[in-house]
């Protein structure tokens, strides 16, 4: 039996193919440090995927962009982002209305979380119930976020 990938770097690297067309895409080697916690955090397919793809500039893929994956960290351990990385999730970027992009540790999907319910209040909420999974891993997301722009999710609320 063969085994499913957790994501498709085919389509991503397709994503990305189609960015180099209009913008110079240049690699951004990581410390060996940085890509030894990649593996270690996210286990060897994710982990690969985050090294491999790791660019000097974060991109926009159509609506939704993909951060830099040195960044990646930091972002992820603000104060206010670290429930969402203690809860299993991790912050790859954002869409429309600043709507994070969020990869769910547990499914290896993607989906989003509404900035404005998530920042507002003082209160602790419940990650669980603010993301909106699509139900897609990362190379078919951002593959499909720009061969399919507008009419693709760009916000949580796009999400049903």
């Amino acid at each position: 039996m063969e085994r499913e990938n957790k994501v498709n770097t085919v389509l991503f690297d397709k994503a990305i193919e189609i960015l180099s067309q209009e913008f110079e895409i240049v690699k951004w080697q990581l410390t060996k440090t940085a890509e030894g916690n990649f593996r270690r955090n996210f286990g060897d397919e994710i982990g690969e995927f985050f090294i491999t793809h790791s660019y000097r500039s974060g991109w926009r893929f159509g609506s939704n962009s993909f951060y830099q994956m040195y960044l990646l960290h930091g972002e992820n351990y603000k104060k206010h982002n670290r429930e969402i990385y203690k809860q299993g999730y991790y912050i790859i970027g954002t869409g429309a209305n600043e709507d994070l992009i969020v990869l769910n540790l547990n499914t290896t999907t993607v989906g989003f979380v509404d900035s404005d319910a998530f920042y507002r209040g003082e209160a602790e909420v419940d990650i669980n119930t603010l993301f909106k999974d699509t139900g897609l891993d990362m190379g078919t997301f951002y593959y499909r976020s720009i061969t399919e722009g507008d009419q693709f999710y760009t916000r949580a609320s796009d999400v049903k």
